[in-house]
């Protein structure tokens, strides 16, 4: 027997509203899961629904783990018949059913993204395409869109503009899903995609599938793409029996291929829907909720709702401002430290940040005043692949007899230093008995070595040879300046549409930053400019020491994005000045602005007790600080709700209205004619993009990236727009 008592009403509707097709609309920290839980083990013990005809897809595995061991240790329900899982396995486990149908065998390989990566790069030599013509990362990311919307090779063209660039793409995209079906391979892409056009192109198999999942149950459904749509839309055409849960005030995927519509227009995509809101949070105190609700209402895509609590509080959010991202992360340290002087454990309390590269100021507060961290969903800021990149060259230039950091640079960039080459080097060595540094110096004497190999072996020895001669003289931020510039490592990932080429950009923008502050703290120290032995010391400190044990207590470092599905009694959110968060790349379109206040939404919501906001009024950028202006999100939210002690000096002088007014004053001022983001033109150094903007009209100051990763402050009037 079932003990409904134990849910409130609207749980207890999700749980017992069992035929036709249910909407279910939770709010952050309103129980979804629960009720997930309570409605399958009802239709089990009260409908004798049998275990086989019901489907559970949740979001990850650790949901779908979690939600069997609920149903085994609470009901006494075993999972063993139960198809429940992610989309990604529901789909698996079809596709192995029923291979007969499909171009490839039942013990097809599953492709990670390592495995896909070489396969392109296989491709792209064999159809000889520049990869610096056609990023890698965006073009694999054009693809799998392609995939997730359910267009094949075959249909490119009546969904894509036919250009020189678009002809290329399909062709990649041909070759590649030529290459997987000779071995016997799917992508992750392939697995939603094989088994949409599965059910969509075999009636039996789609009858099938239809009378076996009688009952069907889908979390995150605001996270679906349109490959998962369809799957569930051909299963559940017969019985309409469909339960979708989620919240559309959480969506922040659309990066991923994620489309909110899914979720907005479910009552258009089936008949006589039900419609159950959960707006009673179990997580947070009303001051938090009031705070989240005040945001969230300026969102025009959303089904209305109000989140609402019973926990009590007279602790309101707690909004900060301060100098820079350094007083910013001393704040936090000086928070930290008061918690834990109450006995808080640091495991309780986490960061969240719009960007992976503003942890580093974070990490270095914590390592100077002894906090641990851990940096969830990510890694170290030093030990991410552009950042370890970089380090591998300066170790080679400090250390030539450094094989093992060479070994992972020389060839990238791509420089057409091959397997071969590279394994003809390693031989050479280890019979003379000298380092790889060295056998690429001797190429000249392997006979195995092709000329034009040898070339660029030999180019690659003068580069390091000249800025081993620059780092004896050159500080070491020009010194990474240098060879980011040489490299054309800005041009290459900026020229990629891969969400995580854009942050690599960024993240060696604040590595740049890095190194420049170390050398302006070391100089103040010791009175002397440090040698390059000296940087790359300081960073393998700091490395080592983020090698934490997972059991040990420390407080969370990550992203607002990696935060989702999780909670923490004590919340700091950072960085929230216009470019960070909303984020410099959705200022102009409403639609990714409207994600980017469901991020800010799903940040606030992780709070179980106490919240601190946070923005810097000057944040550094190269070699300059620059004047922020605070997120236009702050003043969406009623200022009453706020505790705005330590701001006094920006907010009590001003009545509501002329904040809002002086707001739009500072945004207006600074971008009536350039803003961040924008793409401009200049005679001498060619086309670039505005990183930030000093002053106003005609005569701002413009800090610009150009091509190649030159850096400038340009006064407007010498550039035009594009």
């Amino acid at each position: 027997m079932i003990n409904l008592s134990e849910l409130n009403p609207q749980q207890q509707k999700i749980a017992t509203t069992t035929e036709g097709p249910l909407l279910v609309l939770a709010g952050a920290g309103s129980g979804k899961t629960r009720s997930v839980i309570y409605r399958t083990a009802y239709l089990i013990e009260e409908k004798k629904v049998n275990p086989y005809n019901i489907l559970v897809v949740t979001f990850t595995n650790k949901a779908a783990r979690e939600l069997i061991d609920r149903l085994e240790n609470t009901f006494n329900i075993s999972s063993r018949f139960l198809w429940i899982g992610t989309f990604h396995s529901i789909c698996t486990r079809i596709l192995r059913y029923e291979q007969e149908y499909l171009p490839f065998s039942a013990n097809f390989s599953i492709y990670d993204d390592d495995d896909q990566k070489s396969v392109f790069k296989k491709i792209y030599k064999n159809l000889d395409i520049n990869p610096q013509k056609f990023p890698l990362g965006r073009v694999r990311n054009i693809i799998s869109r392609q995939k997730n919307s359910l267009i094949t090779p075959e249909l490119f063209f009546e969904f894509n503009d036919r250009n020189y660039f678009s002809e290329v793409v399909e062709e990649i995209y041909r070759e590649y899903q030529t290459y997987l079906k000779k071995n016997n391979a799917l992508d992750f892409d392939d697995l939603l995609m094989y088994t949409a056009f599965l059910l969509h192109d075999n009636p039996e198999v789609r009858k099938k599938y239809e009378q076996k999942f009688r009952y069907i149950m889908i979390d995150e459904y605001q996270d679906t793409n349109y490959a998962q749509f369809k799957i569930i839309n051909l299963i559940a055409e017969k019985h309409q029996n469909l339960c979708v849960v989620g919240d559309d005030d959480q969506a922040i995927y659309s990066w991923r291929g994620a489309n909110i519509r899914n979720i907005l227009n479910f009552r258009r995509d089936y008949k006589n829907v039900t419609i159950i809101k959960l707006e009673q949070n179990y997580r947070s105190p009303q001051t938090i909720l009031d705070v989240a609700n005040s945001l969230i209402k300026s969102n025009k895509e959303r089904h209305p709702k109000k989140l609402w609590t019973n926990i009590k509080s007279d602790k309101k959010p707690k909004l900060t401002i301060v100098e820079n991202e350094h007083k910013e992360a001393d704040f936090v340290v000086e928070e930290l430290i008061k918690l834990q002087r109450q006995n808080v454990s640091l495991n309780d309390c986490v960061v969240l940040y719009r960007t992976n590269a503003q942890s580093r100021v974070f990490e270095s507060a914590f390592l100077q005043n002894d906090i641990q961290y851990q940096i969830v969903g990510g890694v170290n800021f030093y030990q991410r692949k552009e950042i370890k990149d970089i380090i591998a060259y300066l170790r080679v230039i400090g250390n030539p007899n450094d094989n093992e950091s060479l070994l992972r640079i020389i060839n990238f960039p791509a420089r057409g230093i091959g397997k071969t080459t590279i394994n003809h080097l390693l031989n050479f060595s280890t019979e003379q008995d000298i380092t790889l540094f060295e056998a690429i110096k001797d190429s000249g004497k392997i006979s195995e070595i092709k000329p034009i190999a040898r070339k660029k072996l030999e180019n690659l020895y003068l580069k390091f040879l000249k800025w081993t001669a620059l780092s004896a003289s050159l500080p070491v931020s020009e010194l990474i300046k240098t060879i980011i510039k040489e490299l054309e490592l800005i041009s290459i990932y900026e020229n990629s549409d891969d969400p995580k080429d854009i942050a690599r950009v960024e993240n060696i923008n604040e590595f740049i930053t890095s190194a420049e502050e170390f050398s302006e703290n070391y100089e103040e120290n010791f009175g002397e400019k440090p040698l390059l032995t000296d940087y790359l010391q300081s960073i393998s400190l700091q490395t080592d020491l983020d090698n934490l044990d997972e059991n040990e207590e420390a407080v969370k470092l990550m992203t607002m994005h990696n935060a989702k599905g999780l909670e923490f009694d004590y919340v700091f959110i950072v960085g929230l000045e216009d470019g960070l968060l909303p984020h410099s790349r959705s200022i102009d379109n409403e639609r990714a602005l409207e994600e980017e206040r469901r991020l800010f939404y799903v940040a606030i919501t992780r709070t179980g007790k106490m919240l601190n906001l946070s923005y810097a009024r000057y944040r550094r950028t190269f070699e300059s600080n620059n004047r922020t202006v605070p997120s236009r999100f702050l003043f969406e939210i009623d200022e009453s709700l706020l505790d705005k002690e330590d701001s006094s000096f920006y907010y009590q002088s001003l009545a509501p209205r002329k904040q809002k007014k002086m707001r739009n004053d500072i945004i207006l001022e600074s971008q009536k004619y350039f803003k961040v983001g924008q793409k401009i033109a200049h005679d001498k150094f060619g086309k670039g993009v505005i990183l930030n903007v000093e002053g106003s009209g005609k005569n701002a100051k413009l800090t610009i990236s150009f091509a190649g990763g030159k850096l400038k402050k340009i006064i407007g009037n010498f550039v035009k727009i594009i």
